[in-house]
């Protein structure tokens, strides 16, 4: 990939010339232009792919120069101010970069980040600092080879984990207890939204010495591997336990089957497990699996008196979900000729680049069938009582039929729980959709670990839910009036060119909140919204969702850090369901603030 030409356009004599030094010795072809005039010939005749230009320049500041290119071929027009600027004096296509108290040095860094992230495809954040991406956007295995084309040496982070690279080599990685090239494994098959890639020192030590072509094959190898054994086994969260049975002692077992024995002797979960055992998760499942059959291992589930169950439009990642042992029902997805079930056979890379990619698709969703909610609640009823929290009822049928299926079928459901006592099912409209309900889900299931009965929870979700604000920007209302869930937002179809509209869910529906010109000036206010429905000056529960808008998302994610107690911060992809009914470009928060006696039933749990 050719590195992208940079135009300079700077009166200052000094910055200029310091400026096409350091950016030529990176290897950048560069163009300097001292004055507006010359600034602008240049830019007109050589369409470069980034300008760098003094804000004070007549048509740079105002941005008018990029009006004057073809759409297509526009360039990223980064502005030097010496201040920062206001939300409403900036274009919103315009990257700003505040000079006062910066070196030349420190400049460079930025610029830097910039131009590596016009190479790879990634955006800067709002400070150049750093690039963000999502694996809807760019997957991880994506990724990897245009780092490693653009010589990058720094860190990209991930949640709970991250990879060093050095000159475009893997040196290291880790998720969670994993470390080396069996993190790097596991990175590549875990769904893990949001990265962040930081120029600079990798920050640690050589632990990998494959190249990237060759860890990347062991890596997709263990991913097969680990999808077409892992069905075998009850869960993540079952416990597997060491049975010495006839021929134990007698039994010459290999050296991986004896680490994986070993680390079994005290019974843990198949998630601690893969973090004792070094190697890949892939061939410890493989070595279980042989295990099982000689008849030295077997699993228990772990028994929870009351379990979860929501559906799709929750959001919530598989890995969150699994955790908290919340079972997920799907809801279904058309796309053209296609039909899926949400979350199980596509992902929401999948769903955006179709969406991206066929501009006449027009997806459409039903909720899951009676049918459907019976099979997930017999699976259930005999070990468990269950929790069943679900999209409102005002934009889905989810919850009318989750209702009717307990209806027509009760019998059946109370004779499977007989053996234990009275079977205790709840369903609770939410009154929500989205991050919000997943957040409603995640509390429910916080508080079924704590002990407390179905009643309990369902009442106390019911008071909850009335104090869980949704508040979001949609890049446009296309998709929402496409797919009818509109709702008291329908009024501001027609008047919405050039504006962001600032929605929310009130009463069971989207409804419209504010409205603002361009997204830099969206989440300022969102902000001040927030304000007017929590205590800034009490913990609150957030969760940052979006739709291929990491930068964005980023962005709200430090104001609300800077104006709240964040007691717990969630992050969650805006999964193909909401999608098609908000569309890519979302981004927006939930947040939840507990009373005092709330917080110990709705705290993150223990980890093992």
């Amino acid at each position: 990939m050719a590195r992208p030409t940079v135009l300079v356009v700077d009166p200052e004599t000094h910055r200029r010339q310091e400026l096409v030094q350091g950016l030529s010795s990176m290897g950048y072809e560069v163009v300097a232009a001292g004055d507006a005039a010359e600034g602008r010939k240049f830019a007109l005749g050589l369409v470069p792919q980034v300008i760098v230009a003094d804000a004070t320049l007549a048509g740079f500041g105002d941005a008018a120069v990029l009006s004057e290119l073809p759409a297509e071929t526009k360039p990223l027009l980064i502005l030097l101010i010496k201040e920062e600027a206001s939300e409403g004096e900036v274009p919103e296509e315009v990257s700003l970069v505040p000079t006062e108290g910066l070196t030349t040095k420190a400049l460079l860094r930025k610029l830097r980040t910039v131009l590596v992230g016009k190479e790879v495809g990634l955006s800067a954040d709002e400070r150049l600092e750093s690039l963000l991406g999502d694996e809807s956007a760019l997957a991880f295995f994506d990724l990897m080879p245009l780092l490693q084309r653009s010589v990058v040496t720094g860190r990209v982070l991930f949640a709970g984990g991250e990879v060093a690279l050095e000159g475009g080599e893997v040196i290291a990685a880790r998720l969670g207890r994993a470390r080396g090239v069996k993190a790097f494994a596991r990175l590549g098959r875990v769904g893990h939204g949001t990265y962040r890639v930081l120029l600079g020192l990798p920050g640690a030590e050589r632990e990998i010495r494959e190249d990237l072509l060759t860890l990347m094959a062991t890596a997709i190898e263990d991913q097969h591997t680990f999808s077409e054994l892992i069905g075998q086994f009850p869960g993540m969260e079952a416990r597997v336990q060491v049975v010495m049975g006839p021929g134990f002692f007698a039994t010459q077992f290999t050296t991986a089957q004896q680490q994986v024995l070993e680390a079994s002797q005290d019974a843990p979960s198949l998630r601690e497990l893969l973090d004792r055992v070094p190697f890949l998760d892939g061939q410890v499942l493989a070595e279980l699996v042989r295990l099982k059959e000689l008849g030295f291992v077997s699993f228990a589930e772990p028994e929870l008196k009351v379990r979860v169950v929501t559906d799709s439009t929750c959001d919530l990642s598989p890995e969150l979900a699994a955790e908290h042992r919340i079972l997920v029902v799907p809801l279904t997805l058309f796309l053209g000729d296609k039909i899926h079930k949400d979350g199980v056979d596509i992902t929401p890379r999948e769903f955006y680049q179709r969406l991206a990619r066929e501009k006449d698709l027009h997806p459409r969703t039903n909720p899951p069938t009676p049918g459907e909610f019976l099979g997930a609640y017999r699976q259930l009823v005999e070990k468990s009582d269950v929790v069943s929290v679900h999209v409102s009822e005002k934009m889905s049928q989810t919850v009318v039929h989750a209702r009717q299926a307990v209806k027509d079928n009760w019998d059946k459901l109370e004779s499977l729980a007989a053996h234990r006592g009275v079977l205790q099912l709840e369903i609770v409209d939410s009154r929500t959709v989205g991050a919000a309900l997943g957040m409603l889900a995640l509390l429910a299931a916080r508080m079924a670990f704590r002990g407390l009965a179905p009643a309990e929870i369902r009442q106390r979700l019911e008071d909850m839910r009335e104090r869980v604000h949704m508040i979001f920007v949609v890049d446009t209302l296309e998709y929402l009036a496409r797919g009818g869930r509109i709702g008291k937002a329908r009024a501001l179809l027609g008047q919405m060119l050039g504006i962001k509209p600032i929605l929310t869910v009130a009463e069971g529906e989207v409804a419209p909140l504010d409205k603002v010109r361009g997204g830099r000036a969206a989440h300022p206010r969102v902000i001040e919204l927030f304000k007017k429905r929590v205590d800034p000056g009490q913990p609150v529960v957030v969760t940052i969702a979006h739709a291929q808008a990491p930068v964005w998302a980023d962005r709200l994610k430090n104001l609300i850090g800077e104006n709240f107690q964040v007691l717990e911060l969630l992050e969650c992809e805006i999964g193909p369901t909401v999608g098609t009914h908000v569309g890519p470009g979302t981004v927006g928060a939930v947040m939840f603030q507990p009373r005092v006696e709330e917080q110990p039933l709705i705290a993150p749990l223990p980890t093992h």
